[in-house]
């Protein structure tokens, strides 16, 4: 009789696993890979100042991340690759920067269930970044820089296994180039995701 009991309590607990919304989570789904290309774009001292590695210019942008969670509050952790043009901070023309790092934190739903979800988030990135060149700083690859990041976005569920992701988020990150100049990175990055669920 007990196996009877266990085995009607596991089917009614599947049934209700598989008639659950897709939306179960602050992103969709308790499991997501999510796959994100769109502009990074410099702010403050990073976009219009004069010092070593300062004023540089809007870049593409692309990103991978995972996500875990359930009801209102998702995990996220993530690579992203960004690149920075250089315009008035002396780089060999042409060469871009390129800032390689991982982020973490959560996603908080403001209308979990649905399947419009409107979400905020925080998180902390480290990244390194790779310099042309500029003024006295020497061509190389910069220290491992620490920092943090705040964002938003909307998760649109478009089928049970496929979401679109579009999103925003604002990172501030230090780091030492090649040569010792301090670079504080500041940048916006707008993108858009595409998500598979699980």
């Amino acid at each position: 009789m007990p196996r009877t009991l266990h085995a009607l309590a596991l089917a009614a607990a599947l049934i209700a696993l598989a008639g659950a919304p897709a939306c179960l989570s602050a992103q969709g789904s308790p499991l997501t890979v999510e796959g994100h290309l769109g502009a990074a774009v410099p702010v403050s001292s990073f976009a219009d100042g004069d010092g070593v590695g300062e004023g540089a210019t809007s870049g593409a942008g692309f990103g991978v991340e995972v996500t875990l969670g359930g009801g209102w509050r998702t995990w996220y952790a993530g690579f992203s690759q960004l690149r920075f043009g250089c315009r008035d901070a002396g780089c060999p023309s042409g060469e871009p920067y390129v800032a390689t790092g991982v982020n973490a934190g959560v996603r908080l739903a403001l209308a979990p269930g649905s399947r419009v979800i409107p979400w905020v988030g925080v998180g902390a990135l480290t990244t390194r970044v790779e310099s042309p060149g500029t003024g006295s700083s020497p061509a190389g690859v910069s220290t491992l820089g620490w920092g943090g990041e705040v964002g938003g976005g909307v998760w649109v569920q478009a089928t049970r296994y496929l979401a679109l992701a579009p999103g925003v988020r604002l990172s501030r990150v230090g780091t030492e180039l090649p040569g010792g100049a301090r670079l504080s990175l500041r940048y916006l990055v707008a993108d858009l995701g595409l998500a598979l669920t699980f």
